[in-house]
This record gives structure tokens, sequence and C-alpha cells, in this order.
């Protein structure tokens, strides 16, 4: 069952549809794909089954847009988006922290897609230039090596490296990095 939802208060107040997903099996899930053409404009989700699933980081963030309620899918009943983090969080430890950076691109206009080859999403819609981004955290060990790789791997695919960096306050610092950043003249 889908209703609107005031996103603004005010004589400006637009009313956006909030639709309904489930969770079953540790997956979010959206039925229903035809109805939902605006979500998947905006690279939400991926089609399967006649049905669109989203990855943890999309379900957290269309919760706290209010763009989606998400029932279990047994009981029908409504999770909060602290019960989603518990329940989707399970052996990722650093779920939480890598989502603040996929709503802080999503906020500032990127589209996002979560990354497995080394990186943690990508960005694209904004510009020419798809970028991959990789987290840092603040107090972690990383190696110059390992983002010499990082950004080589990125610069062949055409796309630039950035690093997003978090510090233990959650503030979050990019920096742009390609191959020619780690390319210098030799010491003698």
């Amino acid at each position: 069952m889908q209703t609107p939802s005031d996103s603004k208060t005010g004589p400006e107040a637009v009313t956006v549809e909030v639709h309904e997903a489930f969770l079953s099996k540790g997956q979010t899930f959206l039925p229903e794909p035809s109805k939902l053409m605006e979500l998947r404009e905006k690279a939400f989700g991926t089609l399967a089954d006649d049905k669109i699933i989203l990855n943890p980081y999309e379900t957290f963030y269309l919760v706290e847009k209010n763009r989606i309620r998400v029932l279990n899918e047994k009981t029908k009943k409504k999770l909060s988006l602290q019960e989603l983090v518990t329940k989707l969080s399970v052996g990722k430890p650093a779920i939480w922290t890598k989502y603040l950076v996929y709503r802080d691109l999503r906020d500032r206009g990127y589209l996002v897609r979560v990354e497995n080859k080394g990186f943690d999403f990508e960005t694209f819609g904004k510009g020419a230039t798809r970028r991959m981004v990789s987290i840092v955290f603040e107090g972690g060990e990383s190696t110059l090596e390992k983002l010499a790789q990082l950004s080589a791997r990125a610069n062949s695919q055409g796309k630039d490296l950035v690093l997003a960096v978090i510090d233990r306050r959650t503030d979050i610092v990019y920096y742009t990095l390609n191959t020619e950043s780690f390319k210098g003249e030799q010491a003698e």
C-alpha cells in the first residue's frame, strides 16, 4: 500500500509517495517495479525476478528520506531504521560508517553504486567523470602502495579514485587521486 507523505512543510509542501518495501532473508525488496520508475531512474536498486532489490545503503537512505517503509515480510510489522541497521549489519561492522559516506554522496547529487572490486562505491551522474570511492578511516592503516594500486585500477577503467576520509566525529573529506599522483622522478 502506498500513501502520500509531506516531505516539506509550509506553502510549498510537496507530496511524495512512500512505497512499501519488505525485508526477507536479510534482503530488502520492492514489489511491482513497473510502478517505481522514479526510483529506478535515480539508480536505486537492482531489477530481479519482478522485484527491485535494495542494498542496505539504499534501504537506509530511502527509509531516512521517508521514501520507503520497510515491513517484515512474514509479520508485516514496520521496521525502524535502527532495527534495519541491526538486521542488515550482521557480519558487516563498518556498515553504518560506510552508509554515512553513501548518504553524503547522494545528498551531494551523485548516483552511487556499491562496488566490490576493492572499492566501496562508484559515483556517476554529476558531470562526465565516473569516480571510484574508497573509504579511509581516520587512524586506520593504508599504504601508498595500496593507494597507488587502487588509483591505477580506477584509472585503467577511465575513472578517478576518490578517497573518502572519515574522522572520529564522522566528518568526511574527499581527496581525488590519479596515477600521476604517484609517479615522480626517481631518486638518484
